[in-house]
């Protein structure tokens, strides 16, 4: 098969009409903002129409935004989130040249991305298989996994869930392809570094992310390549952890603060009947298990979480790394966030925020049904459950064994077993996110926070169903 009757062509050209109709074509469906589209856009000179009803906000999306024309005193934002939006907005200036910022030009960037991470993804699982009618229904499979609208909606939006969601899948996608070609390619590894800053720097939660991604790119050097590949891989590791730690010290002050408040009171002390213990054992004062339970933002506050009692004996006691010892040291603990997480870690898409705009005449906040069929099952008959994630990963391993147990028996070249350590990297990814969001936040938005999560779920399945298609049509493992 070749040309554009190639099932990875075919699908990538189901996706752009399904996505382009629903983010494009009147209609049309995105993100209302919840709130968090101010801290984004005024550092990138935008802003919600002035004649717009600040009313509409969680319920209406908007994709008509204003471009500022005086001075903005509003500092840089130090996200790669706004380099794509920059990229956005000059796309924007190109084809309209007025002052109005049409997030469809967002839309555009993050669909193109999809789209090259999908035809590799189809094009890897095409290779395990050899019955051509099964090809075509692998790569419909992906369309429907990763085309869905609770994935794609946020391409209309200003929340960072949809850059990391493209190039993070572009990451994966590339060191699979990596993975199954005959000699080590360093252009797949160099798109993984760079789709990877992208995604590490979209959100400060995905900035650990970056210790990973080192260790991906130092497991190269079990390959068979020359000196030369090895010291770049090695470089390029550790380049990106130096950029993982960079990223994670420039998030903005007021943010800093209200994710470390909530770390506490909604995360180490949340569901804790003796939460008195819980504080000495932490190292803080017996007096702070009042805070349990409580939000920054709560209208009258037991204390003003900028309280001088909080500036000096709260805040300066615990960081990320005691928290992180903290839950890996206690089991109760850990077993707690584990449960509590993986089992909010189906949803794809926002509770809240409504999908159409306000001409569209569709009730407030209302959510679209357009292809959401994967979302739907995932959210209402898939058991969501900490037990139902273990059984899945369980699975996966044994599916793993077999496969390396074919590739061993096949004689296969080392590149072929490097697949399986992209795998493991997917796990721990939505592993670590669990644990990152408890830290970084507790429970507060956890949702939302677990998208990434969500997001590996559906790599595994997507990977292991083509892998299980291939042992269906009795196809030997090719490298």
């Amino acid at each position: 098969m070749s040309g554009f009757t190639r099932p990875s062509i075919v699908a990538v050209l189901i996706l752009i009409l399904i996505s382009g109709y629903a983010l494009f074509v009147p209609p049309l469906l995105g993100l209302a903002d919840n709130g968090d589209f101010g801290r984004i856009m005024l550092p990138n000179g935008l802003r919600h129409e002035r004649e717009r009803n600040p009313n509409d906000y969680f319920g209406y999306f908007n994709y008509k935004y204003d471009k500022l024309q005086y001075y903005n005193e509003v500092k840089p934002d130090k996200s790669t989130h706004s380099l794509i939006i920059k990229a956005a907005i000059a796309l924007d200036d190109l084809f309209t040249r007025d002052n109005k910022f049409d997030i469809r030009f967002l839309a555009v960037i993050n669909l193109a991305v999809l789209a090259l991470a999908m035809y590799w993804l189809v094009e890897v699982a095409g290779r395990m298989l050899d019955n051509t009618v099964f090809k075509y229904v692998i790569g419909l499979a992906a369309v429907v996994i990763f085309g869905d609208i609770g994935y794609t909606v946020y391409f209309n939006s200003f929340f960072g869930e949809s850059i990391a969601y493209t190039f993070f899948l572009l990451s994966v996608a590339a060191l699979l392809r990596f993975s199954v070609d005959q000699e080590v390619k360093l252009k797949y590894i160099l798109i993984f570094l760079f789709s990877s800053m992208i995604f590490i720097g979209a959100k400060n939660q995905y900035s650990l992310n970056g210790v990973l991604c080192f260790f991906i790119l130092l497991s190269v050097l079990i390959l068979k390549i020359s000196n030369w590949k090895k010291l770049a891989a090695v470089v390029l590791g550790c380049g990106i952890i130096l950029f993982s730690v960079w990223m994670y010290r420039v998030i903005d002050e007021n943010i800093y603060l209200i994710n470390k408040y909530h770390s506490i009171t909604r995360g180490v002390l949340v569901f804790e009947p003796k939460a008195q213990d819980i504080t000495k054992k932490i190292g803080l004062d017996e007096q702070f298990a009042l805070l349990a339970g409580t939000i920054y933002f709560d209208k009258t506050p037991a204390i003003n979480p900028k309280h001088e009692l909080l500036l000096d004996n709260f805040y300066p006691r615990y960081n990320v790394f005691s928290l992180a010892l903290y839950y890996l040291t206690d089991s109760k603990a850990f077993k707690k966030i584990m449960e509590f997480g993986l089992k909010n870690s189906f949803a794809i898409r926002p509770e809240v925020l409504g999908n159409f705009t306000r001409d569209s005449g569709r009730k407030y906040g209302e959510k679209t049904k357009f292809f959401s069929l994967w979302s739907y099952i995932k959210e209402n008959h898939v058991p969501n459950s900490a037990q139902f994630i273990f059984f899945f990963l369980l699975v996966c391993f044994g599916i793993t064994i077999i496969r390396i147990t074919g590739y061993r028996k096949a004689g296969a070249a080392r590149l072929a077993y490097y697949s399986e350590v992209v795998m493991l990297y997917v796990v721990l990814t939505g592993f670590s996110q669990v644990l990152i969001s408890f830290i970084g936040a507790g429970d507060t938005d956890l949702k939302k926070h677990l998208f990434m999560t969500t997001v590996t779920w559906d790599i595994l399945f997507y990977y292991n169903f083509a892998y299980l298609a291939s042992v269906i049509w009795k196809k030997k493992i090719k490298v």
